[in-house]
């Protein structure tokens, strides 16, 4: 664990980048796994697979910028 702030704060934005790899397997899964049998479900996944890749995308970019 780090111990100034700056130390903490790029293994938070670690945390976040590993949750976020989560979601979007997760995300990816679900998509499968619903194929078209409901493609409102399986758009709605698709978003919020997209929205955790933008997320990823913005805490590496601060954690970069630290």
């Amino acid at each position: 664990m780090a111990g100034n702030t700056r130390g903490r704060l790029k293994e938070l934005l670690e945390s976040v980048h590993r949750d976020c790899e989560w979601q979007k397997r997760h995300c990816a899964e679900a998509v499968v796994l619903i194929a078209n049998k409901n493609p409102k479900l399986k758009e709605a996944f698709e978003a919020i697979g997209a929205l955790s890749v933008q997320l990823d995308e913005f805490a590496m970019s601060i954690y970069a910028g630290i």
